[in-house]
């Protein structure tokens, strides 16, 4: 029970930074998340404000003020229908109330859809519903009285016609024209009650006008009747008389109606703009709210993002001086522990907090110490491998043992076509000297001849293939090359140096006891073998076969005695720095024609290098010239060969 508590303890403490983490971001997502609720709730009643400000309160406004507009154009409109308009005015003023009526209720009734006081939109509609039956009865007065207007216009007219005919023909009767004149005096009293707007006048005037012509009508007995100007007057007033009447007091009472409607016009028209002009005032005030409302959800938006904002920077500092305390300067620690560790090999420090990076340093000193010792364990086995290693190098040539350790070359059968100088030399009759010498004399003679050619051909970059007895296999060109030409420069110089160190060591010989000097024989042949890996993959061999190989051997077979013998192939490679005499042509066997063999002198001196050789090498050709070894017989006779090979190339 108590390890399971301590299990749990330190899984707890384990877990302490991450937990701190948790309720850092969870803190930091709550705070992030809580006001952007808020802001999406805000949006959202602003959304709603901004919807009802763009589908009801600013259409409403508008239709309000395009309804007062056409209330104000109603009462100008109406006054101009008092001022007795000709029937074109009267039809123009007709057209602009059916235009204002109709778009007074076009407004009315998109305001039903936007406003919601019911008694509001009921008053608007009643003093509109008055206006407009205001509008209609007097538009029908007052077509009304321009009819009669025009009647009495027509009386007017026929008045005048026979004031001018009486004046213009005086009564036979009373050649002065006083008679005349009382008709003239009647027509024009006639004239001023037709012209006369005052009703309070008309009922007496009415009753002069009677009773003149009253006294027409009886003087006009004893004229001649009825032909006479006056008489055609006074049948005119009997025809016309009472309808004349008629109509004047149709237009007093018309003018009366007109001026009544005319104010009634005003003051219904001043009651629906009040009323449009209230509920303007009243869309003004809740626009007003609206956008306050607007700007007040707007702020407070932007407190929020500000809070947001604040809350995530803050959650972000507290996240990062935790990581910094907690986590970075203990994890630079480590780091810094571990350099040193790996550049002084000083174990590092445990960290005393109980948490992941706790359990990290832990496990790092554990792994540390596990370093130490395998290091010590790998330590041990490395100079192991390493004196194994330079014992297995003893049976490698240094370059494979290279090439194999570096990489280069595959431990695989595999194997390449290479151009190689060839090298083998043996001790002329080591059997005898192996019957006169002891085993162990014979071993350290063997040894030491072997050590000190062997070390020869490694300065000058050979391969050593194997020993075989007395005899010794090298190579140049592989698996290391300087190029043909340099490679077989080098093989004949390490053939020269081995004979002079042989000749060197066999006066130490001498001095020793030796009675007989020892003597080798070398062959060298530059051509393309095969070289690589042989054998199988359990046991395989790094050497060189083919031709060459073999040409190689017998050229040494067929040396003299401390003589070096090449192959014309490596005589021409090397005639430019290495003094060689020609000694004819030897069989080989498998080869079926003779090999031209050189054996070597020495280097040449610089004078003579280069001096009187002239060497050419092409594909399909090569050209080597001496002269200094050419009698004049020779010369001739390598003309000939010259023109012979240039008329062959020509052909």
């Amino acid at each position: 029970m108590a390890s399971s508590v301590r299990q749990l303890n330190q899984i707890s403490a384990r877990k302490k930074i991450s937990t701190v983490l948790v309720a850092i971001l969870a803190v930091i997502a709550l705070a992030v998340l809580a006001g952007l609720s808020l802001i999406a709730v805000q949006l959202f009643s602003q959304e709603t404000e901004i919807g009802n400000l763009r589908d009801r309160t600013l259409p409403r406004l508008i239709k309000l003020s395009q309804l007062s507009q056409e209330a104000s154009a109603s009462i100008a409109i109406a006054p101009a229908l008092s001022t007795n308009p000709t029937r074109f005015e009267f039809e123009t003023l007709l057209s602009r109330l059916k235009d204002k009526r109709s778009s007074q209720a076009d407004l009315l009734l998109q305001l039903g859809e936007l406003m919601s006081d019911r008694e509001a939109l009921e008053s608007l509609k009643k003093n509109s519903a008055l206006l407009a039956g205001n509008q209609t009865a007097l538009t029908t007065i007052v077509r009304q009285q321009i009819n009669v207007r025009k009647r009495l216009e027509k009386h007017y007219e026929m008045l005048r016609k026979l004031e001018r005919k009486i004046r213009n023909k005086p009564s036979d009767a009373n050649p002065t024209g006083a008679a005349n004149d009382r008709k003239v005096a009647a027509i024009l009293r006639l004239q001023a009650v037709l012209l006369d707007p005052v009703r309070a006048r008309f009922s007496r005037n009415r009753r002069e006008i009677v009773a003149q012509i009253a006294n027409l009508e009886s003087g006009a007995g004893q004229t001649d009747g009825g032909d006479a100007p006056e008489g055609s007057f006074l049948g005119y007033w009997l025809q016309q008389g009472d309808r004349i009447l008629a109509d004047k007091a149709v237009s007093l009472a018309n003018g009366f109606k007109i001026k009544a409607l005319v104010e009634e016009n005003s003051l219904i028209a001043n009651r629906l703009l009040n009323s449009a002009n209230a509920e303007f005032e009243l869309s003004s005030q809740a626009l007003t709210s609206q956008i306050k409302h607007i700007a007040s959800t707007t702020r407070y938006n932007q407190i929020f993002m500000v809070l947001v904002f604040a809350a995530f920077a803050a959650g972000a500092f507290l996240l990062w001086l935790t990581l910094q305390r907690r986590v970075f300067r203990r994890l630079d620690s480590m780091r810094e522990a571990l350099r040193l560790y790996a550049e002084r090999r000083e174990n590092p420090p445990l960290d005393p907090v109980h948490d992941e990076i706790g359990e990290i340093s832990r496990a790092v000193r554990d792994y540390t110490a596990r370093i130490d010792k395998q290091e010590h364990e790998l330590a041990g086995k490395t100079s192991a491998l390493e004196r194994l290693s330079a014992r297995l190098a003893k049976y490698l040539s240094p370059q494979v043992y290279e090439s194999i350790f570096s990489g280069k070359q595959q431990v695989a059968v595999t194997s390449s076509r290479k151009k190689l100088t060839v090298f083998f030399s043996d001790i002329v009759g080591f059997t005898e000297l192996a019957d006169q010498q002891e085993s162990e004399e014979l071993t350290q003679l063997l040894n030491t001849y072997l050590t000190e050619m062997s070390q020869i051909a490694l300065r000058h970059g050979a391969t050593i293939d194997k020993y075989i007895g007395d005899a010794i296999m090298v190579f140049f060109g592989d698996p290391e090359t300087r190029g043909p030409q340099e490679d077989a420069l080098q093989c004949v110089k390490m053939a020269i140096a081995m004979r002079q160190r042989l000749s060197e060591l066999n006066e130490d010989w001498q001095i020793a006891g030796m009675s007989r000097p020892m003597v080798c024989r070398m062959g060298i042949h530059t051509g393309y073998c095969t070289v690589g890996n042989f054998g199988s993959d359990e046991r395989m061999d790094y050497t060189i076969i083919g031709g060459t190989v073999n040409t190689a051997s017998r050229l040494e077979s067929a040396a003299q005695p401390g003589e070096i013998l090449t192959s014309y192939e490596t005589y021409a490679l090397v005639a430019d720095d290495i003094e060689c005499t020609e000694q004819g042509q030897v069989n080989v066997k498998g080869m079926a024609y003779p090999v031209t063999t050189y054996c070597v002198i020495g280097p040449l001196a610089p004078a003579k290098q280069r001096a009187g050789r002239f060497q050419e090498v092409q594909s399909g050709m090569h050209l080597a010239i001496d002269k200094t070894r050419m009698s004049a017989k020779d010369k001739s006779a390598a003309l000939g060969a010259l023109k012979r090979a240039i008329r062959h190339i020509d052909d």
